[in-house]
């Protein structure tokens, strides 16, 4: 018997087929195939080959088993049935050990920080996990469901993607959004609320975080951060659960709070530029010139952070107190201006300190949130 882990029942990890049984009762009766036969109007040769386990036992044999011996038909269907799933179950296991490069292809760490696996888990049962994770019967439907037409994933020839470790990052992140409850998307009350994302950036990265996902889901919209898996370089996505739920997810990518924060924005630009409930997947240094919808989520971001007009004010500081007496003057955290001055003049000195840095503690603290 095994402990099933979703329903905690015990489950048998043996079957016996429904001939076996017809088989032991017929000698304990001292029935001959035969005669069994003739009494349910079935050929020696069919009864010959349900008690050799060649053949199930359909409902209408069923049926003409209970009327001969007594047995109810609905016995014969369950164990017929236990037989066959117990044997297809057998079937699929020993094919998933076909699986084993494939799912060798996730980051085992992220898998069990998730609890989508355990520590002590075999290969079989590992890889049964993870198809029940992306909710796929096998890799190629993985693939299909997944990596073709969900993801799209732009590339330059200096780069590579891990593609599957991509998409188990999106999958949490659809997960995480799965529970929300929030308002179907409401595009004038998300600009009236963006308006106010540059306050937010002067609390700390929990608090802000916090503020920012509770005024989002008051236009509809679900904040969720899941850390970076490896190899993935992502640094946020526009997820859509349905028609009305689009989903931001964002990462602690080069760990600069103003990074974490232009990110929100950027995302917040696609849903209220592209609402044509497409997935953007935004990759670290994979943004193309040529990529339109990129550039356009970057200038609303920039807009939204960044009071018109300032950006002459911020390149002529020169150093980290002028930067700061700015942030205060322009009403926008210091990492803010800082990370757009280094941006500004390519000078990453000067605002180093008032760029700040997201913590271990931080990243756990956000997924926590």
């Amino acid at each position: 018997m095994n402990l099933d882990a979703e329903t905690n029942e015990l489950v048998p990890d043996w079957s016996i087929h429904p001939g076996t049984f017809l088989g032991t009762l017929l000698e304990k009766r001292a029935i001959r195939q035969s005669e069994l036969a003739e009494r349910t109007g079935l050929t020696t040769k069919h009864v010959n080959q349900i008690v050799n386990g060649v053949i199930g036992i359909s409902g209408d044999v069923a049926v003409r088993l209970e009327r001969v011996l007594g047995v109810p038909t609905r016995y014969w269907i369950q164990l017929d049935a236990d037989y066959t799933a117990h044997a297809s179950q057998q079937k699929a296991r020993h094919q998933l050990s076909e699986f084993t490069a494939w799912a060798r292809g996730f980051d085992d760490t992220t898998l069990r920080r998730h609890r989508i696996v355990g520590a002590e888990d075999e290969s079989t049962v590992k890889i049964e996990k993870i198809l029940k994770f992306f909710s796929v019967a096998s890799p190629d439907a993985f693939e299909q469901a997944w990596i073709r037409p969900r993801v799209s994933f732009r590339r330059r020839q200096s780069f590579t993607v891990a593609e599957q470790n991509t998409a188990l990052w999106l999958r949490l992140v659809e997960r995480s959004a799965e529970q929300a409850d929030v308002i179907p998307l409401h595009q004038r009350t998300l600009r009236d609320v963006a308006r106010t994302l540059p306050g937010m950036t002067n609390l700390g990265i929990l608090d802000g975080f916090h503020a920012v996902r509770s005024i989002l889901a008051q236009a509809g919209v679900i904040l969720t951060f899941v850390r970076e898996v490896p190899g993935t370089r992502v640094c946020g996505a526009t997820w859509w659960l349905g028609k009305d739920r689009p989903v931001i997810g964002v990462t602690e990518r080069h760990r600069k709070p103003d990074i974490l924060w232009f990110n929100i924005a950027h995302e917040i630009g696609h849903i209220l530029l592209h609402p044509n409930r497409t997935t953007f997947l935004d990759l670290d240094s994979e943004k193309s010139e040529q990529d339109t919808a990129e550039m356009e989520a970057d200038r609303f971001a920039e807009g939204i952070l960044i009071p018109e007009g300032s950006d002459a004010l911020i390149k002529q500081a020169n150093t980290r107190q002028e930067l700061a007496l700015l942030s205060a003057r322009l009403g926008v955290g210091a990492t803010i201006v800082a990370g757009r001055h280094a941006r500004l003049t390519g000078n990453w000195r000067v605002g180093s300190g008032l760029r700040g840095k997201i913590t271990d503690a931080d990243v756990d603290g956000l997924e926590r949130l």
